[in-house]
């Protein structure tokens, strides 16, 4: 059995405000997030192995805060930039860890926990309200049996979303 885990990038600077999408770097708010992020996989007794990243300047530095506690090898994947959740799940499988965190972004990284999410027919308060959205910062890991997206066998095991108050 092997461990998937999905975590969206953290909160990232307006597009205005950088060159280029791929050049948006995190808020102070989403160096924060990342953090805590990273803490809460600590807390739930994650142990990744092997980072796979998104090339965007928002994933590495995600990554960067919210793994640093984490002794894994990391690989930056240029096609998990904006991936469908086809090929996130491509990229899991071609990997050979036992548990590997993706850093990637939405709407692949949504749409690949949320299918996850019903495959196991996890119905808690958490696992309804990632089906509903991943916002950024937040993570979602399954236990996975199987090579096949559709016959995966996934458990969610663990997820974490930040709070946030207001407008946030």
């Amino acid at each position: 059995m092997r461990t998937l885990i999905l975590m969206r990038h953290a909160k990232a600077v307006r597009p205005h405000e950088a060159p280029s999408d791929r050049a948006r770097g995190l808020t102070g708010r989403g160096r924060r997030e990342a953090s805590a992020s990273g803490a809460a996989m600590e807390d739930a007794g994650l142990k990744p192995q092997l980072a796979l990243i998104s090339t965007a300047q928002r994933t590495r530095e995600t990554a960067e805060h919210g793994l640093a506690n984490f002794a894994l090898e990391s690989q930056f994947e240029d096609a998990l930039y904006h991936a469908t959740s086809e090929g996130i799940w491509d990229a899991f499988s071609a990997s050979d860890a036992e548990s590997v965190v993706i850093v990637g972004h939405n709407p692949g990284m949504h749409e690949l926990a949320a299918l996850l999410i019903r495959q196991a027919h996890e119905g808690s308060k958490m696992a309804r309200q990632f089906e509903s959205g991943f916002p950024t910062s937040a993570f979602a890991a399954f236990e996975i049996r199987g090579d096949l997206l559709h016959a995966a066998g996934p458990r969610l095991v663990a997820a974490w979303k930040p709070e946030r108050r207001g407008d946030d």
